[in-house]
């Protein structure tokens, strides 16, 4: 779901698992003609990144509420002001009525506004969220379909993150 890793956990593992004892011989290096592939390819557009943090907020606010976790550290990982309280309000609300929530909602984001366009600090987009399997834990079918989601994103010196948020009724898309 969250698509983040533990810097000082990867640390550990690469000093620990490369050292080699005072005893021990090295395996030999075996060079290659070819390059290797690259683990990660070049940064996409601003608008592309912006929609991968929206994506990642959906991603915590899935896990906060099959948690009903309100105060769930992913949130705060991708949203801020407006967008952070939204979500916090509706996990509270599921941890409220004693429900969880199971599954995953099917988001279809598509960026409407882009500011300034040259080199954009700011976006818009709107999803049109299927229900897929995200549901009440223990009812049949999911309560909303089609849902309109307008949202906006900032981005600072480093990051983007969801600012303001508002999610429209059933079948408003």
């Amino acid at each position: 779901m969250v698509r983040r890793f533990s810097l000082p956990a990867l640390g550990l593992v690469l000093v620990t698992g490369c050292s080699v004892g005072v005893d021990e011989r090295p395996e030999p290096v075996v060079q290659s003609s070819v390059a290797p592939a690259e683990s990660e390819g070049p940064e996409g557009t601003p608008e592309e990144e912006a929609v991968a943090v929206y994506l990642d907020f959906w991603d915590a606010i899935v896990l906060a509420s099959a948690e009903m976790d309100p105060e769930h550290p992913a949130l705060e990982e991708y949203a801020v002001d407006q967008a952070l309280e939204l979500a916090q309000d509706g996990v509270q609300g599921v941890t409220d009525a004693g429900l969880g929530m199971e599954g995953e909602p099917v988001p279809n984001p598509k960026v409407i506004s882009a500011e300034p366009t040259d080199d954009p600090r700011s976006v818009v987009i709107r999803d049109c969220q299927g229900a897929g399997d995200w549901k009440v834990v223990g009812e049949i079918e999911p309560r909303s379909r089609n849902v309109r989601v307008d949202a906006r994103l900032q981005r600072d010196l480093f990051d983007w993150w969801v600012v303001d948020m508002q999610v429209w009724g059933n079948d408003t898309c």
